[in-house]
């Protein structure tokens, strides 16, 4: 039995399931370079080419590395300690340590949280719009909430060829944006993230919820993190934040360079957890409760007619 290890501090919610880890599946993954921070796989792990996990000065007896089957590949576990349910094959060690052959424990998966709230952010009604013009897309985050929601599908963003970018004007106030992304395939154009992406901001607060994916194939480096429980994911550039999906079979790189002594992820937004009790923002099929509720009243009042 494998228990958590001091140093590593498991939270609850799903911000700390994303605070905790920066690639996370269900099934198998299959990495192509360096991962800054940590690395949960359901599945299989293997590696195209010698691929460090963890941030400068982490503790040894963090865990930055769990696989729930086996690592097939070469591993080099710069910083921090490895845990495989099953076999483990070339890896390094250095002054951390390997834990094989038993099963991961629940308490430190991460998956359920992001399937169920995936689905529960794709309900969320919007408040936000996007603006477009020739070969571009501007997000643009109303203000009077904490939490921007977009809903766009792929036509429009990332199966479109918005050669010139996408970028994001944030209203004051807003803390964590959701890109409801409506498409099971994303697989064609090529969409550069402005310099509006590329800041603490966009690495650590945006969340790209592709909930209905099951191919995702992107060519320009991500900003952001991707939730995609469905979905086989291919990343060729990469992408600066984190990665949630089904399984992964190309990534070339994944993470943000954290100061000395972080043991997780970039990720400091504050998502809605339908799993949490706490306010959120209404689900598009609650919007109009109020108005339902108020026709009900006012009908109840009305006096019977002779």
């Amino acid at each position: 039995m494998i228990s958590p290890v001091a140093g590593f501090s498991l939270k609850a919610d799903v911000n700390g399931s994303l605070a905790n880890w920066n690639v996370i599946t269900t099934g198998d993954a299959y990495l192509n370079d360096t991962v800054a921070g940590r690395i949960f796989v359901g599945g299989n792990l293997a590696y195209g080419n010698q691929v460090a996990t963890g941030e400068g000065s982490v503790a040894n007896t963090n865990i930055t590395l769990a696989v729930a089957g086996n690592i097939n590949s070469w591993a080099n576990i710069q910083h921090g300690s490895a845990v495989a349910g099953g076999t483990s094959q070339h890896i390094a060690l250095n002054g951390g340590t390997l834990t094989t052959g038993s099963p991961i424990p629940s308490s430190i998966s991460p998956v359920s949280s992001l399937v169920a709230n995936s689905l529960y952010w794709s309900t969320l009604t919007p408040n936000s719009t996007v603006s477009y013009a020739p070969g571009s897309a501007t997000f643009n985050t109303a203000a009077g909430s904490s939490v921007a929601v977009f809903d766009v599908t792929g036509a429009q963003t990332f199966n479109a060829n918005l050669y010139s970018g996408i970028g994001l004007n944030l209203a004051s106030g807003v803390n964590t944006v959701i890109v409801n992304v409506n498409a099971t395939t994303i697989n064609g154009g090529y969409v550069p993230f402005l310099s509006s992406f590329q800041n603490a901001f966009g690495t650590g607060n945006v969340v790209f919820n592709f909930y209905n994916a099951t191919s995702i194939d992107i060519t320009a480096q991500v900003y952001g993190y991707i939730v995609a429980p469905n979905a086989t994911v291919n990343l060729h550039s990469g992408v600066e934040g984190g990665i949630m999906a089904n399984s992964i079979n190309n990534i070339g790189g994944v993470g943000v360079a954290l100061p000395a002594g972080s043991t997780g992820s970039s990720w400091s937004g504050s998502l809605p957890d339908s799993l949490t009790p706490g306010p959120v923002p209404e689900p598009a099929s609650l919007a109009l409760l109020p108005v339902g509720a108020a026709a009900l009243w006012f009908f109840r009042r009305r006096p019977a007619r002779d």
